[in-house]
């Protein structure tokens, strides 16, 4: 799942696609003008500038592109939104471009093609790394993703069906976006219902128990994926597969723990100590998948922002704080802005507190 063997593997497909061949050398220039400090060599032109150039050059080939009626069954085109969207994660501290790119350029492109386009060997490599990154941007974002339709839920049981293991890492990912689309809908729901009748109304009990029922979902997969661990050792996609699983507990209990009226209801709801015991495995899980592999660290940017989200000690927040910068180091710039919100959070919160200690 590394960007870098990504790219050795499409060199055929990069050499006859201006489109693709622009996006990745975009991405390739930004990288480098990381690890120049911007400096350019004598007589050449800033990596930069060389990055911008490229990006643009793509973006305009792209919107060409789209006009063309066969537009949707290209992978150079669909390889290329991917790669501009990456150059936005690199370039862009919003996050915003990014959001953007999946939603309205590889998403649309998806939606378009069908699962049915995914079961070549070339989209299924694209589609397998679209779900990673599309499932944490629903849950990043709380937004709705084409990945939730029964379509697409299908497609997913279909490939996992006639797959010869069961996969540890493909099915936390549909955990992920079944819960996310959870989330949203019982977020739906609340909102009709007005504020003095959430104590009383019927609905209110039924979203507990579904929410229960997702945990126990999560709890299952846990189990089985410990028991795959003891035949096989430990590895870098096992790690983050458990550091998603930990954050997905903690998220699912957020949707019931913040609000009184679950506390005289059965819900899917974590003590704190729980809490900090998910909390301090991810921060190791975390440090392991960025110092022990060449998994992207974008693909942390959920369980950071869920463990920065109930970090309540110093320790635990520094913690988090280098993880993020870590990432950020490694070239995605959008972890300042997942810092930058969590040290807004903190900020509130411990004054909230000192409040409270005061009254």
């Amino acid at each position: 799942m590394s960007f870098v063997s990504i790219v050795s593997d499409l060199l055929p497909l990069i050499s006859t696609s201006p489109v693709l061949y622009h996006a990745v050398i975009a991405v390739g220039a930004l990288n480098a003008n990381r690890h120049t400090g911007g400096r350019a060599l004598k007589g050449e032109k800033s990596p930069c500038v060389d990055a911008m150039t490229s990006y643009h050059k793509s973006m305009g080939i792209l919107r060409s592109s789209l006009g063309n009626r066969d537009v949707m069954q290209k992978e150079d085109v669909l390889w290329a939104t991917f790669f501009l969207g990456l150059f936005e994660l690199l370039s862009d501290e919003s996050g915003e471009g990014w959001v953007k790119h999946m939603l309205y350029g590889t998403s649309k492109m998806l939606q378009l093609a069908g699962p049915t386009g995914c079961v070549s060997s070339a989209r299924r490599v694209f589609y397998d790394l679209f779900r990673v990154l599309e499932a944490s941007r629903a849950l990043l974002y709380n937004e709705e993703t084409i990945l939730s339709q029964e379509c697409w839920l299908g497609l997913q049981k279909s490939l996992s069906s006639s797959a010869t293991r069961w996969d540890p890492m493909e099915e936390i990912i549909t955990l992920m976006i079944e819960t996310s689309a959870f989330s949203l809908r019982a977020g739906a729901i609340i909102d009709m219902i007005p504020e003095t009748e959430r104590f009383t109304d019927p609905s209110v009990a039924l979203i507990a128990a579904e929410g229960l029922h997702v945990q126990e979902t999560i709890y299952d997969w846990h189990t089985k994926a410990l028991l795959q661990l003891v035949q096989d050792s430990p590895n870098s996609y096992s790690n983050l597969a458990l550091l998603y699983y930990h954050a997905l507990l903690i998220f699912v209990s957020g949707n019931y723990d913040y609000f009184p009226y679950w506390d005289n209801i059965a819900a899917p709801v974590l003590s704190h100590a729980e809490i900090s015991e998910h909390l301090t495995t991810m921060v190791y899980l975390s440090g392991e998948v960025l110092c022990h592999s060449n998994i992207p660290g974008v693909m942390l940017l959920f369980p950071l922002t869920v463990a920065g989200a109930r970090a309540r000690r110093v320790d635990q927040r520094l913690e988090i704080l280098n993880l993020l910068n870590q990432i950020f180091c490694k070239g995605f710039v959008v972890a300042n802005k997942i810092r930058d919100n969590l040290l807004e959070r903190w900020a509130d919160r411990d004054q909230e507190q000192t409040i409270n200690l005061s009254t």
